[in-house]
């Protein structure tokens, strides 16, 4: 089974369950497909498999194989996978397009989450959720594989009692997940499949690095066994060493903003907290929030970015390029409003976190730009996944007491990513 072939047929899938929105987009104008009988469209089943709206490499890639897989052992059903981003948004995810052109996959074969409608009204259209779990099609969702504690949302309580939920949040890459149940039949089988989720997890563990400890042994297996079906002729040493390689190339990609504007930065990594009263984008950059505000015109990118919001929360996270460098993290909170309160009750909060401890100290050089706190993170094995429920924590202790006078709040965090447009 040909995964380049598998995803230039997702579209046409597509068009016979969906066929008035597919029908709307550009590349189906181009490549417009019949709609079979009705007796075919009734025989068989619609899977949106969908990754999260980050849509880093993880995300993507974890969507983009797990739906090759099943469409290779499930051949009654059709399985398309859904990059969780406007079209629009695609050139911003630098690591994933890096990694999808190294396999010759263009946009052009690619559906994203402005390809399908807003609600989902067919509910014989069963969801995949990979990388997370929370997701306005919850009443959809049949499974789920995700590397994060579940959440307390509002969406979670809608899944259906049928939903099969692999939580795993040990594991350092969902990508793992999606490996293990590749690995576990001898079919389907695709060079770029493998080539795909081994570069994923080298990436999502930082190369298995002692200092971030952001894997498991079953990380590490997967990605033995990966390397395994590529090369069966190397030696360990040799395999370290393209690994090595491989992970530098792909920070390198994730952290390449030459083509990208300062508001495209903010944008590039976003993910949304939301409570009953507040949506939260949490943005990451590639580089540490304090280098960030040094950049020509980092003020007017980052209220252009956050217009009409209270709060901003970048984190960052520089990977070092030379071997042995140690990852640098660090957290910025900014409010556009001047809502001091806010931003001090978040910090203190962040402070306050014991599970795990953040470690947050002040920048030694200290900074008073757009009246923000700017603070590193030395814990450095703490990520966005820890930080989220403590920002979420304030917000809802502020909706309890009535004290909070702000109804929109936006974050933003680690690594590379942008937000909202």
């Amino acid at each position: 089974m040909c995964l380049l072939r598998f995803l230039l047929h997702s579209r046409s899938t597509l068009s016979r369950y969906l066929p008035d929105k597919a029908a709307s987009s550009t590349t189906a104008r181009r490549t417009p497909t019949p709609r079979p009988p009705p007796t075919q469209e009734v025989q068989r089943k619609l899977n949106l498999v969908i990754g999260n709206e980050s849509c880093d490499l993880d995300s993507a890639v974890s969507a983009l194989t797990l739906a090759f897989i099943y469409a290779g052992r499930q051949k009654d059903q059709d399985f398309v996978p859904v990059l969780n981003i406007p079209r629009i948004d695609y050139p911003l995810k630098t690591e994933v397009c890096h990694m999808f052109q190294k396999c010759q996959i263009t946009p052009e074969m690619l559906v994203f989450r402005d390809d399908l409608p807003e609600k989902l009204t067919n509910p014989d259209i069963n969801v995949i959720l990979v990388d997370h779990h929370v997701n306005s099609w919850a009443a959809n969702v049949g499974e789920i594989l995700d590397h994060r504690p579940m959440e307390k949302h509002p969406a979670v309580s809608h899944l259906p009692v049928h939903c099969v939920r692999h939580i795993e949040p040990e594991l350092g890459s969902c990508a793992t997940l999606v490996g293990e149940r590749y690995m576990a039949e001898q079919e389907p089988r695709s060079a770029y499949v493998t080539k795909l989720l081994h570069a994923t997890i080298v990436l999502d563990t930082i190369n298995f690095s002692p200092t971030a400890k952001r894997f498991c042994a079953r990380d590490l297996a997967m990605v033995e066994q990966l390397e395994q079906l590529q090369r069966e002729d190397l030696d360990d040493g040799e395999r370290r060493r393209l690994r090595c390689q491989l992970f530098d190339e792909l920070v390198a990609a994730r952290a390449d903003i030459s083509k990208l504007s300062l508001v495209e930065v903010l944008r590039k990594d976003m993910k949304r907290l939301q409570t009953e009263r507040h949506m939260v984008p949490m943005a990451g950059l590639p580089m540490l929030a304090r280098d960030f505000i040094d950049l020509p015109d980092a003020e007017n990118a980052i209220r252009q970015f956050g217009c009409g919001t209270n709060l901003l929360v970048l984190l960052g996270m520089y990977v070092p390029p030379v071997k042995g460098g140690q990852v640098m993290r660090d957290v910025a909170l900014i409010s556009l409003s001047g809502h001091a309160p806010l931003v001090e009750r978040v910090r203190q909060a962040l402070l306050a976190c014991a599970t795990p401890p953040l470690d947050l100290r002040p920048h030694a050089l200290d900074t008073n730009f757009m009246g923000g706190s700017f603070l590193r993170q030395h814990n450095v094995q703490a990520t966005r996944k820890h930080i989220l429920p403590v920002i979420k924590r304030v917000l809802l202790e502020l909706e309890a007491s009535q004290h909070c006078d702000c109804d929109d709040v936006y974050f933003f965090k680690e690594k590379p990513k942008l937000g909202l447009s």
